[in-house]
């Protein structure tokens, strides 16, 4: 014992921190692909997949360095892609424009490719 960290845990938090700075940073995905969507009045084409992601992305940052299994990878996906069908459906609520149902579901499931191989791979 060397009275050094490990090198991953300054990078660690607690499974509730965790939790609340992963919901944090999906929400706000979300919230900013309605905000920029409805303030400009463009079609942002990947940001369907971007609360996905950043799902992911924020549990590989402060998790351990390994792969995430698949029960907690599957919830992480599933929480990124409630936000996505509730941020679309609020922009297309108020009247903001949309990409084609056929491109937004294409962008979703590559996002979510893209979002298993993140969280599966080994390493950092």
């Amino acid at each position: 014992m060397t009275g050094r960290p490990e090198p991953d845990a300054p990078r660690r938090l607690r499974p509730w921190t965790a939790t609340v700075v992963t919901l944090a940073a999906v929400l706000g995905a979300g919230a900013l692909w309605f905000a920029l969507s409805v303030a400009t009045g463009l079609i942002f084409h990947f940001m369907p997949a971007a609360p996905i992601l950043v799902a992911v992305w924020i549990r590989r940052a402060y998790g351990p360095d390994a792969s995430i299994p698949w029960p907690s990878l599957w919830a992480h996906i599933a929480g990124g892609l409630v936000v996505a069908v509730v941020a679309g459906a609020a922009i297309a609520r108020v009247g903001a424009s949309l990409d084609s149902e056929l491109l937004v579901g294409a962008v979703l499931v590559v996002g979510t490719g893209l979002a298993i191989w993140l969280g599966r791979r080994r390493g950092g």
